[in-house]
């Protein structure tokens, strides 16, 4: 998989005209590596990242005749955009090992969950191991077909490592487990006539709307 990106110079009030313009601004630190801020097409990034996640190694091409591994440490959003706004890449040493978090998968059904009885309880999402870039899991995969009565449960030293990982997370610590049916709760009907009438101060808070809404739009 491959990138191309551009250095550039901080950003600072240019960001919003560069996402406009089809355009994400990054930066680029690791191994031996003073920060770089780069930029790159942002629909590019998006098409590879589904591909590459946070495990699979990049080739992030510079200016065109530099290339270098890395990894997608860290993207941030913004709460009424859609996609990335700006991307941490994390450069590698593909002969020195690094820490990362691989995400966990379930697969299969157990036999509570699939009668009605159980649900799955997933504390944990990821495990955090170390390793050499090119031995980075892409995920792993957890069978709960497996836990066939309620309570069952699987744990960080139950998990199939493949060679040349180290699990960094505590062997105890709870990865899935199958409990009993959450009971769901109606909720008691209010009476037509006691929703209509404003709580106290309510009136004063609707009245306040107009002024948020004025502050989110001066934002934009």
């Amino acid at each position: 998989m491959q990138l191309k990106a551009s250095p550039r110079q901080p950003l600072g009030k240019r960001s919003r005209r560069m996402l406009r313009e089809g355009k994400l601004p990054a930066i680029l630190y690791g191994h031996n590596t003073e920060a770089t801020p780069i930029t790159l097409d942002r629909l590019e990034f998006q098409k590879v990242f589904v591909k590459s996640g946070r495990t699979h190694l990049v080739d992030l091409v510079l200016d065109g005749d530099r290339t270098e591994k890395v990894l997608v440490r860290e993207i941030q959003t913004h709460p009424r955009r859609l996609g990335p706004i700006h991307v941490d890449f994390y450069q590698v040493d593909l002969e020195e090992k690094i820490e990362v978090d691989v995400p966990v998968r379930l697969v299969g059904e157990s036999a509570p969950v699939k009668s009605g009885d159980g649900d799955v309880l997933q504390p944990m999402h990821s495990i955090r191991v170390e390793c050499l870039p090119s031995d980075i899991p892409e995920s792993f995969e957890v069978d709960i077909s497996s836990l066939e009565e309620i309570e069952a449960e699987l744990r960080v030293s139950d998990i199939r490592v493949p060679s040349g990982v180290t699990v960094l997370d505590s062997p105890e610590d709870l990865v899935v487990k199958i409990v009993h049916k959450r009971e769901l709760k109606v909720e008691e009907e209010v009476p037509a006539a006691e929703a209509a009438v404003p709580a106290e101060g309510e009136e004063g808070a609707a009245g306040e709307a107009p002024a948020a809404q004025e502050a989110e739009e001066t934002e934009e």
